[in-house]
C-alpha cells in the first residue's frame, strides 16, 4: 500500500490484521509513530473485534485523555520519527499510531514469517469459516 497525505494526517491507534508484521518506509516527508507492545493490549481500551480485522482503539496517545481511558496510564509508549529514506518494522500485534509531520508518502507492506506463521494460519482459517457461515 502507498499512503499519501498532507501534514497532520493521522492513522488512529491499531494493530494490523491477521497477526501480520508490518514495515513502513518513508519515501517523502517525516512521520511520527507511537507504538505499544502487545502486552499493553488490555490497557489500550481496544474494540473487541477479531484479530483478522485487526484491532483499533480510540485512545489518542498524542493527547492522552486518562479520564476517558484510565487503563492507558499503565501502557508504555515508544515514539519514533521516521525520516525520508528510513523504515520502521513492527512485529505482529504491536500497536501503532501515526501522524504525518510534513506532506508525506509512505510505502507499507504486511508480511508473515516463521515467527507469526502459525497465528496467521489459525486466524485465516477462522476468518474463512466465519465467511462460509455467512453464506
Amino acid at each position: 500500500k502507498v499512503f499519501l497525505g498532507p501534514a497532520g494526517t493521522i492513522s488512529r491507534l491499531h494493530h494490523d490484521t491477521y497477526s501480520t508484521h508490518v514495515w513502513l518506509s518513508q519515501i517523502r516527508g517525516r512521520k511520527q509513530f507511537i507504538c505499544y507492545a502487545p502486552e499493553d493490549t488490555e490497557h489500550l481500551h481496544c474494540h473487541p473485534e477479531d484479530d483478522y480485522d485487526g484491532r483499533t482503539s480510540l485512545f489518542d496517545p498524542s493527547a492522552p485523555d486518562f479520564n476517558a481511558f484510565p487503563r492507558a496510564r499503565n501502557a508504555r509508549a515508544f515514539s519514533v520519527v521516521v525520516e525520508e529514506g528510513e523504515t520502521v518494522v513492527l512485529p505482529s500485534r504491536w500497536w501503532h499510531w501515526a501522524k504525518s509531520l510534513t506532506p508525506s508518502i509512505t510505502l507499507m507492506r504486511n508480511f508473515v514469517n516463521e515467527v507469526n506463521m502459525k497465528d496467521y494460519m489459525q486466524i485465516m482459517e477462522r476468518a474463512q469459516r466465519a465467511k462460509a457461515q455467512r453464506k
